[in-house]
């Protein structure tokens, strides 16, 4: 009698089980679209998990409700159940809180001067004639290519006029834009306290002109030598010591205050900003998008808009119904980092939530 090892018998009905099981989660799955769901996706304690709430702007195409829709549900309300018991616990009241809230509006004021920006940027003559192809001529095309062979080599005359079109269309948006700075950014500009000087501001124009160069920042050059010398004037260590450091570099810019007229912001609070800090090495600067100017210019562009009135749009409003969601997602974003700093004895975040949760009755209403 042949005998039979026994591991192998055990290995074989594990992955009988598994195959079982994922035959199961794949038959009760379904893919959905955000707008099959009903307007209330769960309840907790008897209170409505609203769509708008956890799904606050569309999800394009069919998702797996069971690998997706439920996964955010119940993420959502983890962190509504960990900030509701840090209300309870006085958390909203503390001086942590507040400096946290003050983050988050500013953060979400610049994401509105943001989408403002671009919807008067969207409006202005020279953009949208940078984008009506149909009336660059030939003669603007060929000069183009001339200017560019390597370009269009191997290409007929007229392949190369059409070829050429793209690039006209973006040089003009580019050039339309340098314009508009040229003309509008010749205000007063500080880092913390201090002026960029007008050379630099319009040396910073200049090398953002990607019509002819790789743009480079040159308010970040600026802003790296304002807060090192700073920094060394507050601690007393050497500058070249301090440029060295590139992380202590990084967190001075995050923390460095721009001004332009009487308002305020931390850069670092911008998200264009803080999405290239860590590229930032002072010693061997990289090049980095001027995203210090299109912050500038973006504050400047606002507020024409508003002169003009068009924050009361109906087309920017339908942009910005957005914002107070994310106050409101900011302020829980807050409240669950302090009740979590708050209790890290208890383990980590997956051990607190599920204490919590052990104490609430929630009901999905996904199927």
């Amino acid at each position: 009698m042949i005998k039979q090892s026994f591991f192998p018998v055990v290995a074989s009905i594990v992955i009988f089980v598994v195959l079982v099981q994922r035959a199961d989660a794949q038959a009760t799955d379904r893919r959905v679209t955000i707008d099959d769901l009903g307007d209330v996706l769960a309840k907790v304690d008897g209170k409505p998990i609203r769509k708008s709430d956890v799904f606050p702007s569309p999800m394009p195409g069919q998702v797996s409700l069971q690998n997706t829709i439920k996964p955010t549900v119940a993420r959502y309300i983890d962190s509504m159940l960990m900030a509701q018991a840090a209300e309870v616990e006085g958390l909203d009241k503390t001086p942590a809180f507040r400096q946290g809230m003050m983050t988050v509006e500013q953060k979400t004021a610049l994401a509105g001067i943001d989408a403002l920006a671009g919807f008067y940027q969207s409006r202005l003559p020279g953009i949208v004639a940078a984008g009506d192809r149909s009336t660059i001529t030939d003669a603007e095309a060929a000069a183009y290519v001339k200017r560019n062979l390597d370009l269009f080599r191997g290409k007929s005359r007229g392949e190369a006029i059409q070829a050429a079109q793209p690039y006209v269309a973006r040089d003009r948006y580019i050039g339309s834009q340098i314009d508009w700075m040229t003309e509008n950014l010749n205000i007063s500009i500080k880092i913390n306290g201090q002026s960029f000087s007008e050379a630099t501001i319009t040396e910073a124009i200049d090398a953002a002109d990607a019509r002819y160069w790789m743009p480079t920042s040159v308010l970040i050059e600026a802003t790296i030598k304002i807060v090192i010398a700073e920094e060394a004037g507050a601690s007393g260590d050497n500058r070249k010591e301090i440029r060295a450091d590139a992380e202590r570099v990084r967190e001075l810019i995050a923390a460095a205050k721009l001004e332009i007229g009487d308002q305020a912001f931390v850069l670092g609070n911008s998200t264009n900003v803080s999405s290239v800090l860590s590229l930032i090495n002072p010693v061997d600067m990289p090049k980095i998008r001027p995203v210090v100017l299109e912050l500038v210019k973006n504050i400047v562009m606002a507020d024409m808009a508003r002169a003009e009135g068009l924050d009361s749009d109906k087309e920017y409003a339908a942009q910005a119904k957005l914002l107070p969601l994310m106050i409101e997602r900011g302020r829980i974003d807050v409240l669950v980092r302090l009740y979590q700093e708050k209790h890290a004895d208890a383990g980590d975040a997956d051990a607190i939530t599920a204490s919590l949760r052990d104490g609430a009755k929630i009901e999905y209403l996904l199927d």
